[in-house]
């Protein structure tokens, strides 16, 4: 039995080892409530994940009475040490890994329980970790869980045997549990804050590509020669492109910047015919600024309800060029009809005219002489039609040749001088200082001059008034326009001014050639001609090919030999001629013509000529271009092959010089030849002075 003192000490000591139990776990709780604390707090920072596991570590040291403190994470089948803090020195840094089930760590991991370890030189699957030279005598491993799910392992050691007991393992236990709640928010977190990064970057990309796209469209928009711009409502425009701006010189802000009110109530009628997500296409002549007379392709299509896009294509210049194209069709159309209607008309008009001359005058009584005057005059007056009718067609080939359109012009505008002057009207005429030299028919340039000089006066009429005629050179080309101070041409009847027999003038003013031959010459000389208004009046402008000072000079034949079977004619002899003409008529009349002069050999055709050619020597051969069997053309050809020394020999009669072969041919031959119809006295003098030459 003991005594009392020795109870009493007793008592006193295992009240002390309660209280230091007690306090020791005190300790615990608090350090660990605190270590919550910290962790919370730093869990709201949103820092990386990584930093989290060292920042465990260090708060376990910290807040807790143990010596080392680790992080081991489950990962494809193996434990891996994260961070670790205390007296656990590493000679290197090292990747520290095990598998699972092995060593303490790799045990909790997959047993998913708390292992409490209070010797571990009793324990025979404790395992050192490498290169450390810290002394551990008890260890304590807690699961780190989300649920019944293990992901890591929170490993705490300290060199002390029985350092650890069950408090420590309560308390830690519910440290894991908490911790493994942590690591997922933070995972969670890293991961929002990587698709948050991921997702900026993109974002800022989206952007930059966005702003790119946006100014290669503006780019694109600006470079365009149409005109776009966005309307919103019916009124405001909201965006308009470099060309608008140019256009108008200013930003337009509402509609009635652009259009005038005729076109916006034009515009208008369309777009209410267009709903959201539709489009329309139409064409309509527009001012736009100071541009006036613009053909406008439009195209206008609904954003959504209250904005429309619209984009106009300035298709003017290639309305013009149609209509030329068609004009030109026309014109060729029209000249090739009445160029066959001239040939013939002549082939008729010459028998009349050449008999008639043959009928001797003053043998016939007064009133058959008035009749033969009659028929004369009738004749010659259907001879000037059938001219006129030519200019049209552009049958007579052009007698081009080089010289100073300033020439022309000046002629010109001395010849009008006097009239513009009576009528009050101011006449600009604007010299350039340098020759503008051109290869064409000099009356034919002059008609057209005229012609469009008569139309500036008629257009300006009794009223005070300009015209200004200018000269220029520009890229190898003569231009001459005239623009006069009158009202102008009437859009509706723009596309008809050069279609023949179209006038606006009264019957006794004009017979609506005037427009059509000037299309035709210019055309012809390969050039432009073109009409418009100018908001103050009609310009017409010309446009043909300029030539060089030392375009005078004509490539010359080279000389023929002496024709071998010609000989120098005895006194009283007379010439043999070879006529070969198709129209039984007009060969009568040529053989009567001629008869009483020269030997005369007539023949039907090309081929019966060709017969007969060895047969005589022939010092003249007349013949039409325009036969059956054997053309003239082929006539010479022929001839000229088999006897070269013939080529001067030949002289032809046509009425169909609007041909472009038949023009070809007597202007690469240089060949003399006679336009039906034709008087008696002109085919004596032109047969004269063959055979003279010859």
């Amino acid at each position: 039995m003991k005594a009392p003192f020795d109870v009493s000490r007793d008592r006193e000591r295992m009240l002390l080892d309660l209280l230091k139990k007690a306090t020791d776990f005190y300790e615990d709780t608090i350090g660990v409530l605190s270590s919550i604390f910290e962790l919370s707090e730093h869990i709201g920072s949103c820092s990386p994940e990584e930093d989290f596991y060292a920042y465990v570590v260090q708060v376990l040291i910290r807040e807790s009475r143990c010596e080392n403190a680790s992080i081991f994470i489950v990962k494809e089948g193996k434990v891996i040490l994260k961070s670790a803090a205390g007296t656990y020195r590493p000679s290197e840094p090292t990747e520290v890994s095990m598998d699972i089930g092995e060593g303490v760590a790799g045990r909790c991991a997959l047993e998913g329980k708390p292992i409490l370890i209070s010797n571990t030189g009793d324990c025979s699957y404790f395992k050192d970790i490498p290169n450390t030279k810290v002394r551990i005598g008890s260890m304590l491993c807690v699961p780190i869980k989300e649920g019944d799910i293990t992901f890591g392992v929170l490993n705490l050691s300290h060199s002390r045997i029985n350092f650890f007991d069950m408090h420590s393992l309560r308390v830690f236990e519910l440290l894991g549990l908490l911790v493994g709640q942590m690591l997922t928010l933070v995972h969670l977190s890293s991961i929002f804050q990587r698709r948050n990064s991921d997702l900026n970057d993109l974002l800022r990309q989206k952007d930059e590509s966005l702003r790119t796209i946006s100014e290669s469209y503006k780019a694109v928009v600006d470079s365009s020669e149409d005109v776009i711009f966005i309307l919103s409502g019916s009124d405001s425009v909201t965006f308009c492109n470099q060309r608008l701006f140019s256009l108008l010189g200013n930003v337009p802000s509402k509609m009635q910047d652009i259009f005038d009110s005729d076109a916006m109530s034009r515009f208008r009628e369309h777009l209410s015919e267009v709903h959201p997500g539709q489009s329309r296409d139409f064409e309509m002549n527009v001012s736009i600024g100071r541009t006036t007379g613009v053909i406008g392709q439009f195209f206008i299509k609904r954003l959504g309800t209250e904005q429309t896009l619209v984009v106009m294509r300035d298709v003017t210049a290639k309305r013009r060029m149609e209509q030329r194209a068609m004009q030109t069709e026309k014109l060729t159309s029209l000249g090739l009809l009445t160029s066959g209607i001239a040939h013939e008309l002549n082939n008729r008009l010459t028998p009349i005219l050449g008999f008639a001359d043959l009928i001797n005058a003053k043998k016939l009584g007064e009133k058959d002489q008035k009749r033969l005057s009659v028929i004369i005059n009738a004749a010659n007056s259907a001879k000037h039609i059938v001219e006129s009718l030519l200019k049209f067609s552009r049958n007579k080939p052009p007698e081009k040749i080089v010289f100073d359109m300033r020439d022309v012009i000046k002629r010109t505008v001395s010849l009008y001088a006097p009239t513009v002057k009576k009528r009050g009207i101011k006449f600009i005429c604007e010299d350039y200082p340098e020759p503008l030299f051109v290869r064409a028919d000099m009356n034919c340039m002059e008609q057209v001059l005229v012609n469009f000089i008569n139309n500036a006066i008629d257009a300006i009429d009794d009223q005070p008034g300009s015209i200004c005629l200018t000269a220029y050179m520009k890229d190898r080309h003569v231009h001459v326009s005239i623009q006069d101070s009158g009202p102008g041409i009437p859009e509706e009847i723009m596309t008809k001014i050069f279609d023949p027999f179209f006038t606006t003038k009264p019957k006794d003013k004009g017979t609506g050639l005037g427009l059509s031959i000037c299309y035709g010459i210019i055309s012809d000389h390969k050039g432009e001609i073109s009409l418009e208004n100018t908001g103050q009046g009609a310009l017409a402008r010309i446009k043909i090919p300029a030539m060089s000072a030392d375009g005078h000079g004509e490539p010359t034949e080279a000389k023929e030999e002496a024709s071998p079977g010609i000989k120098v004619q005895e006194p009283g002899k007379r010439s043999v001629i070879m006529v070969v003409e198709d129209e039984e008529d007009l060969l009568d009349l040529m053989v009567d013509t001629l008869s009483p002069f020269y030997e005369v050999m007539p023949f039907s055709n090309g081929q019966n000529a060709f017969d007969h050619l060895d047969e005589r020597q022939w010092e003249l051969i007349i013949s039409d271009l325009r036969m059956p069997v054997m053309d003239g053309m082929e006539l010479y050809r022929t001839v000229v092959q088999k006897h070269p020394w013939l080529k001067k020999r030949f002289m032809f009669i046509t009425g169909d010089t609007y041909d472009y072969q038949i023009k070809e041919f007597l202007e690469t031959t240089g060949a003399t030849f006679l336009r039906k119809p034709f008087r008696i006295k002109d085919l004596r003098e032109i047969v004269y002075k063959q055979l003279e030459c010859a």
